[in-house]
């Protein structure tokens, strides 16, 4: 099978990384502390020095034989992704990653001061989902909330093997998984996307 592969990249230091994502992935409560708004702003400036935002997607057609899904390179039943795509349509596959770079600060910052450790973790997740909001929005031209990944409902989280080998995600944009289906970088992303335009 072959198919058009299109790839992003983004300056990590032009990623827009909400505040409130920030606070809320670090576990910390929403709140004015003006000192934790100050702590996850220096850690969100320091990490976009770090990360580099990189996805690989692809346009696919899903049919539905009741609840399996066929998108012509694999096939899993799934009733929630049905119920999320309404039925035969033209998705988008992608996967994203904000790389390394986030993986190695947190780790050195685990080893240093756990608790910037934690704040630059909670960054990079909302890192990673401001990315996939971007593509959503900017390049699929949807609502960025609109996508379902393997591990949703009951879509099984193997996919992502096959998303993964779809996309030539590790030659692509350096996107691998271990033998437990958990991506690598770890700040990363498989999804599908109805194409609505």
């Amino acid at each position: 099978m072959t198919q058009d592969i299109g790839t992003i990249n983004l300056d990590g230091e032009k990623l827009c990384i909400p505040l409130k994502d920030i606070i809320r992935y670090s576990g910390c409560r929403q709140s004015e502390d003006e000192k934790i708004c100050k702590l996850c702003k220096e850690a969100s400036e320091e990490l976009c020095t770090y990360i580099t935002p990189r996805a690989v997607y692809a346009l696919a057609d899903v049919t539905f034989t009741g609840d399996e899904a066929d998108f012509g390179f694999c096939k899993y039943k799934s009733k929630s992704l049905k119920t999320f795509l309404g039925g035969d349509c033209a998705v988008y596959i992608f996967a994203a990653t904000v790389g390394l770079g986030a993986d190695r600060l947190i780790s050195r910052y685990s080893l240093i001061q756990p608790s910037r450790a934690v704040i630059t973790d909670g960054c990079a997740t909302a890192a990673i989902e401001s990315f996939c909001d971007y593509i959503c929005r900017d390049i699929f031209l949807t609502d960025e909330q609109a996508r379902f990944s393997p591990g949703y409902g009951d879509l099984p989280l193997e996919m992502q093997r096959d998303i993964l080998n779809y996309l030539d995600a590790s030659l692509n944009i350096g996107l691998s998984m271990t033998d437990s289906y958990l991506l690598t970088p770890t700040k990363s992303v498989t999804a599908i996307v109805k194409k609505i335009r």
